[in-house]
Formats: structure tokens, sequence, C-alpha cells
């Protein structure tokens, strides 16, 4: 499928003015991620396969708050290309905000299907889709829990590591899952966080991770930007207990207020996390490649027979 023109119909959702940053690009990469995050390599089911957002009880996931609204967004684009597949739209629309925030270029294949009820309910019984299935996160979602809590048996005085132990053990048993190397989760994570913000009327959380507007978004090549945070600006982040009962980690800079989620934190508590964000970090055309390609193997997992992306030069 020649997907140039639905590639620019997309582009043009993204300018948002009166929409956080000014764009919906965040929006649209977590909502790619989230779709492709269901996978479990044991069962091989879940994942972009059969776009099973589109039920309700995934869309309810609590993981996903906020992010039906992606959705809602790309029925106009649906709607002018009948052709292609929820399941393939909604991990284009990925594709096109990482390369709208200076990404790169990533081809996405095609051939996903769309469950329908019969489909989806002969592989997750009722409810009709991954959520319910579980084992890490407490909600049953297979989607990565924010926030576990300190482990209530580590003294006060502990370590990061261990104190947060029950997070950082359950992002890389999520991850594991999912049949990723901490390198890879390490890409995954950057590429989802670096860009957008956080609604406590969705999550309970709030504030921004990057708190700066689409033009200052250059954290692929150089710059300042949440990857560079956790060498240059992260001890200046504190604990924060809001009024949802959610805790952060929060600093105020450049006369805006920066967040990071305690599962953003584990990348820099986690020692075998921290090395690969130190060296994506100073290295940032090899995160440029290594995060492309870690964003096609999650948006391809579960996948089976997919076609390459036609290209001008196919």
């Amino acid at each position: 499928m020649d997907l140039r023109e639905v590639r620019r119909a997309i582009a043009r959702l993204m300018y948002a003015p009166g929409h956080d940053d000014g764009s919906y690009a965040p929006l649209f990469i977590r909502f790619a991620w989230h779709c492709s995050g269901t996978y479990c390599k044991e069962s091989g089911n879940g994942g972009s396969w059969g776009s099973t957002f589109r039920f309700e009880n995934e869309a309810a996931d609590p993981e996903n708050a906020g992010l039906s609204k992606a959705k809602e967004l790309l029925e106009s684009v649906k709607a002018r290309f009948p052709a292609i597949s929820y399941a393939d739209l909604y991990i284009l629309a990925g594709a096109v905000a990482i390369e709208s925030t200076g990404g790169p270029h990533i081809p996405v294949k095609t051939g996903r299907p769309d469950f329908d009820d019969a489909e989806a309910t002969a592989i997750f019984g009722e409810g009709k889709c991954p959520f319910g299935f579980g084992t890490v996160n407490p909600n049953t979602s297979r989607l990565p829990a924010a926030d576990l809590g300190p482990d209530p048996d580590a003294p006060p005085d502990a370590p990061a590591h261990i104190r947060e132990a029950p997070t950082i053990n359950a992002v890389r048993a999520t991850f594991q899952r999912l049949g990723l190397t901490d390198k890879e989760t390490v890409c995954l994570i950057l590429l989802g966080h670096q860009f957008g913000r956080c609604h406590p009327e969705n999550s309970g959380y709030e504030h921004a991770w990057y708190a700066f507007d689409p033009t200052e978004w250059n954290a692929y090549e150089t710059g300042l930007g949440y990857i560079s945070l956790y060498e240059q600006g992260i001890r200046n982040y504190r604990e924060v207990h809001k009024a949802s009962g959610k805790r952060q980690y929060e600093m105020f800079f450049a006369g805006r207020r920066w967040m990071l989620l305690i599962a953003d934190m584990v990348l820099y508590w986690d020692q075998d996390y921290y090395r690969h964000v130190v060296y994506y970090n100073r290295n940032r055309r090899i995160f440029r490649q290594d995060a492309a390609l870690a964003w096609t193997k999650l948006t391809e997992l579960g996948c089976k027979n997919l076609t390459p992306e036609l290209t001008a030069h196919s």
C-alpha cells in the first residue's frame, strides 16, 4: 500500500495550537505505543495485531486514560482512506508523529487486520482484548504501571534501587514479556516520554516531561531534553505527592515545572538501564537509529506476513 497520502493526512492533524504544547504528536506516539505494548510472547497474542483498542475494555484500561482522543482524531483519516485497517493506521500515526518531532522516518509495514467481535472473543474471551491478562500491573493491564510504591520491607535509608525495587522489577518484567532487551526498553521509554505531558484528570499525574514547545524538540540530534535530564538535571528533582494520591518527581526550571514518573526514575535508579541512557545521551545519532529499530520491533510484535511500505523508489 502506498501510504504517502495517508502520512500527509496524519501529519496535518499534528498541528494543534490549543492542545498542550501545540501538537498531537506526543499523544499519537503514546497511542501507538500502548496499542503495541499489550503483546505477550508466551501466549503469542496482543499487540497491534487486531486493533483491540477499538473494544471498550481495552480503551477503559486505566493505563490508556486519555488516549481515546487519538482514536477519535484518526477517524477522519480512516474515513478518507478506508482501505487501510485501523490497526495499521494507529501504528502509522505513531511513526508520523515521531518524524514530526524531528525523529527518523520509520517505514511501516501493513497487513494488520481489525478483529471483529467473534475473532476477538475467540482469543481473549468476553473482554475481547488483552486487558485483564496482565500479571505484573495490579490493575491486570499488560501495560507498565507508573508506580508500584516503595518496598515496605526496605529500610527508609535504603538505596533507591532497593527501596523502589517493586517498580523496577515490574518494568523489567513487562518488557521481558514483550521479548525486549534492557537496551530496547530504554529506547522505547525515552521515545515515548521525551515529549508531552500528563493530565491529572486522566491519570492523577500532571505537568510535562519536557516543558518546551515543538519548535524546541531536537532531542534526536543535540540539545537538552528528556534524554539529557538523566545526566544533567535529575538531581534537582524532588519527590512530590499529588492531591490525587499519586507521587512523582518534579523540578522547576526556566520558569516551568518538569515532571518524571516513578517509571521514568527507574532508568536512573537501575544501573543496567542507566548505562544505556548515558550512552544514548552522548551518542544521539545512534539513539535515533536504535530507537527506530526498537519502535519497529515493538509495533510488529505478534504480526504475521506484513507487507513492506511502498516508497517513491519501490
